[in-house]
């Protein structure tokens, strides 16, 4: 991937976000999902989830939809037309034509979202965090991560998830520094905690995901990703760097293998183990409040339906969602466009301590 984003390719038509209920759509989508589903009727009818970087749509065919499976079978864009219409609550488009559109014809980078928030002040909070860890096994551990330019640079391209929290480019950079600001403040709470090792846990907690993710044209799993995890690749990357750190202890490598392992919480959720130290518990805690809020965020600001309240039924959490007077209630950061800037270059001359020119630590 490029270090900025080029510019898209001809006219991508309507974006995503644009769209209201009961209007003609026609634009140029990514295709998120795809499946061939029977109704009610017994009527086959292809269910797709359509994404640009402004968002995502559930669209219907409903006729001769085996035969448009067919015809768009193997192709990852398409130009759709069709009438916006709200089903449940929910947007969501009845198409009428469908046509593929060779990928060479697209820039890839015009469907995937990007973080809202400006990669260079993520960036910096990085450093201002890392520059809190003064133990000598740890700072030799974290240069040997930021002296590997081309991890770096895939740990601040990389979303933080397919879906659920941060699931856009530079996702996994902004739910890292979230993580590492949760896990600070919690150490200044609770002085028992070893703040240092939690900052590093917090640091690496998701650093498997810059290989569990691929994102061109959307966000899906990589073939490693679905087989193995983002918490063991994580470990195997972890070993691969305290093997370049002379003398590294053996019981803080351990440490920091259980903080990536036990991080979701319990097995149900995906750890490979249950937190077992009071650092384990507040990351988990951290890391679970960080992607939660991120998700909420993400789920009241595209909720439709300005006549109520309350969400539509959020069967992920059991409950629905209060979300107040429109003019009580500010459309959350990650709702808004944000302002252009160079999103993901690479990472440069990030030092975290005072030291001499040939000490310092480079991106």
């Amino acid at each position: 991937m490029g270090n900025e984003f080029s510019q898209p390719k001809g006219d991508a038509g309507q974006r995503i976000a644009e769209i209201v209920p009961n209007q003609v759509v026609d634009g140029t989508f990514a295709v998120e999902e795809k499946q061939l589903r029977t109704a009610k009727s017994g009527k086959p009818f292809l269910n797709l989830k359509l994404r640009d970087k402004t968002g995502s749509v559930t669209a219907r065919v409903w006729e001769n939809a085996a035969k448009a499976d067919q015809a768009i079978a193997g192709y990852r864009v398409l130009r759709v037309r069709g009438r916006s219409e709200l089903f449940n609550g929910e947007l969501q488009i009845h198409i009428d034509q469908a046509e593929p559109v060779p990928a060479n014809e697209v820039n890839p980078f015009d469907f995937l979202p990007v973080c809202p928030k400006d990669p260079r002040v993520l960036r910096q909070d990085l450093k201002v965090l890392l520059q809190k860890v003064q133990k000598d096994p740890y700072r030799n551990l974290v240069r040997a991560f930021f002296s590997d330019k081309k991890l770096m640079k895939a740990f601040c391209e990389a979303p933080a998830a397919k879906n659920f929290h941060h699931a856009y480019l530079g996702g996994l950079l902004e739910h890292t520094v979230g993580v590492m600001k949760l896990s600070d403040l919690i150490a200044t709470q609770y002085p028992s905690l070893d703040k240092e090792t939690l900052l590093m846990g917090a640091f690496l907690h998701d650093i498997g995901k810059i290989h569990e993710f691929t994102y061109e044209f959307v966000i899906d799993y990589s073939d490693v990703g679905r087989l193995v995890g983002h918490m063991v690749l994580g470990v195997e990357i972890l070993n691969a760097k305290i093997a370049a750190c002379k003398d590294f202890p053996e019981e803080t490598a351990l440490l920091l293998k259980h903080l990536i392992l036990s991080h979701h919480g319990q097995p149900e959720f995906g750890a490979v183990q249950s937190p077992m130290t009071r650092e384990a518990i507040a990351l988990h805690l951290a890391d679970d409040l960080d992607a939660k809020m991120n998700n909420l965020d993400e789920l009241l600001a595209k909720s439709t339906g300005p006549d109520s309240l309350w969400t539509a039924y959020q069967s992920l959490y059991g409950r629905y969602f209060y979300k107040g007077s429109p003019k009580d209630a500010p459309p959350p950061e990650a709702s808004k466009t944000p302002a252009p800037h160079p999103p993901f270059q690479d990472v440069q001359q990030l030092p975290l301590w005072s030291e001499s020119p040939g000490e310092r630590l480079r991106s």
